[in-house]
């Protein structure tokens, strides 16, 4: 169900962005050359073939042709922006995808995707390569020392696209949401974790090291709408959980992925990862389960009511289940109950009539007893998101009652948990 997987999908197969945040990450340690954000001076054709040549040394990608690259200002990132999502987004998706968000309650009924990415990705574009075109653009606004990294970001694109077609690969996932951001995590994360690992080598290490994977892989914090580290990145710190979260993901969790293969099948591992692609967020957040092929699932939904019609559908992992049960209820019922997740499902009708919109979700879990938990506190989930909230029935296996957006029902069965919201009757 995640953001970019859905209906920025062409558009992310089109091109992938190295951010300032994603920058923010990498060290510079005193002594190691790293040139102060005053300095503004742009990169060069021998630059770019040198950093090419230690990201190959790396990974054992070769290369196979030089680097067309492009100055561009902040105005011409945002121009692009605009017309590519114009061009690969339809109407109808767009519609589809707000209404998933809004339904799932992770954003206000207000909220505007197709701008907020936008100004998102204006804001966050310290360089960007383009997959069509097979041309690296690094913008004239960024500092230097931003600049130099997000530089070794997208050249580690240039360099797997040479090797592997990361459009095909991206495009591979299908309709599959959480297969399209796996395979994001693995092209995202490789990225990022190549920026560090470079940049580390600069000054003799490696993350190979655990006092250098433990510096450079620590975690950052959240920023939310008050913090003041974020301040020059307002459209990011002011989006949603969902958003922020959904648009880290791949960078940060698809790192630790490549740490962990990188650690165990050492250079080999970059390839492994384009030639078995893992299939669902949960093999990001656990490397053991992409390794043991961990199965997941995509549980068979209720036929809808008649007189609607299915308006969008797609899957639900564990990455969506961690966001739900973050936003609703906290971080620590959050990482304990979301990986025991088997596969979730869901979809969205509208009636023919009156255009009403309802949401069928069922996740299926790893045991019954997982499931009773996950009822359990989507329950209070529903307590948290709905405004008018009454309740009709509320028993071990079935929750029902109403609210401003119409009634719900809930229901446990063995290791499924089946809601129904926004519906005109009583459940």
């Amino acid at each position: 169900m995640s953001w970019f997987p859905r209906v920025f999908r062409p558009f992310v197969a089109l091109l992938l962005i190295a951010g300032a945040l994603c920058a923010q990450s990498v060290p510079h340690p005193e002594g190691s050359g790293a040139i102060t954000p005053e300095a503004s001076g742009l990169p060069t054709a021998a630059e770019i073939e040198t950093i090419m040549r230690g990201l190959s040394e790396i990974t054992g990608f070769k290369i196979h042709r030089r680097l067309p690259f492009q100055i561009v200002t902040r105005q011409q990132v945002n121009q692009f922006l605009k017309d590519q999502i114009r061009k690969s987004v339809k109407p109808k998706e767009l519609r589809a995808e707000e209404a998933t968000l809004r339904m799932f309650g992770f954003v206000p009924k207000d909220f505007d995707l197709k701008q907020t990415t936008i100004d998102l990705l204006t804001e966050q574009a310290a360089a960007y390569y383009d997959f069509q075109r097979r041309k690296l653009f690094i913008s004239d606004w960024a500092t230097r020392n931003m600049r130099e990294v997000a530089l070794v970001h997208e050249l580690a694109h240039a360099l797997a696209d040479q090797n592997f077609s990361l459009r095909r690969y991206l495009a591979a996932a299908g309709d599959d949401s959480e297969a399209s951001i796996a395979r994001q995590s693995v092209v995202e994360g490789q990225a990022s974790w190549l920026m560090l690992e470079y940049a580390a080598r600069q000054t003799g290490r490696s993350l190979k090291e655990p006092a250098t994977a433990a510096e450079s892989l620590k975690r950052q914090p959240d920023p939310g709408p008050d913090d003041p580290g974020e301040a020059q990145y307002p459209v990011f710190s002011k989006a949603p959980l969902y958003i922020r979260r959904t648009l880290m993901f791949p960078y940060e969790e698809g790192q630790n992925l490549q740490q962990a293969l990188f650690l165990k099948e050492g250079q080999a591992s970059f390839s492994h990862l384009f030639r078995q692609p893992p299939a669902a967020t949960t093999h990001i957040f656990h490397p053991d389960r992409y390794l043991d092929h961990f199965i997941t699932s995509v549980p068979e939904l209720p036929k809808a009511a008649r007189g609607t019609s299915a308006l969008v559908s797609g899957s639900v992992g564990e990455l969506d289940h961690r966001i739900i049960l973050r936003q609703f209820l906290d971080q620590e019922t959050s990482e304990a109950l979301a990986p025991l997740l088997r596969g979730g499902a869901y979809r969205i009708d509208e009636a023919k009539s009156d255009h009403r919109l309802t949401l069928t979700y069922v996740s299926e879990w790893q045991s019954e007893a997982a499931a009773g938990r996950y009822f359990a506190a989507y329950k209070k989930v529903l307590r948290a998101k709905l405004k008018g909230f009454t309740i009709v029935r509320d028993t071990e296996a079935e929750f029902t009652g109403g609210s401003e957006d119409g009634y719900f029902g809930v229901t446990l069965s063995g290791e499924r948990v089946l809601s129904r919201e926004g519906l005109a009757k009583p459940f």
